[in-house]
């Protein structure tokens, strides 16, 4: 076998590999016409690069949603800072999403709020160890719960 077929052949595996292969794909890819629309954004302020983020238009919809559902709660909470069953629901929503990070800031208000309810520390215990922390420390629970207290004040100002 000359240099260059083997090159080519290794060439086409490579390919084929990195692509992946469509007999061995568990399903087709979804349709396009299932796109409702794309999103485009920077990924942070340290990289100038941009990320395309294609959601289905079911995605879309409960996006949507979930955002009413924040925004209805955060409202409440404008009006009720101490109401621990709607910071709960507010921790929950995004306990229920993945978003175990910004989860801890809401638990951490209502244990403030009312350290015996057993619910909520179980919850926070969840979120920590979702969110890849080992331990929190007390100072770093003051922290969040302070920082959550302050996204409510500031919700629908545009801030």
């Amino acid at each position: 076998m000359s240099y260059w077929k083997g090159l080519m052949i290794a060439a086409a595996i490579d390919l084929v590999w990195i692509m992946g292969s469509p007999i061995l794909a568990p399903h087709s890819p979804p349709k396009l016409h299932q796109y409702k629309e794309e999103i485009t954004g920077p990924l942070n302020a340290d990289n100038v690069g941009v990320v395309s983020v294609v959601y289905r238009a079911d995605e879309v919809d409960e996006l949507q949603a979930l955002s009413q559902v924040l925004d209805s709660l955060m409202g409440h909470l404008q009006e009720n800072p101490e109401d621990v069953d709607a910071i709960e629901k507010v921790a929950s929503i995004y306990a229920d999403k993945g978003w175990w990070n910004e989860a801890i800031g809401p638990l951490a208000r209502a244990i403030q709020l009312d350290p015996e309810r057993w619910s909520v520390w179980t919850a926070l215990d969840r979120a920590v160890e979702k969110a890849g922390m080992a331990t929190i420390t007390d100072a770093e629970l003051t922290v969040r719960a302070a920082e959550f207290v302050e996204a409510v004040e500031m919700w629908g100002h545009g801030c």
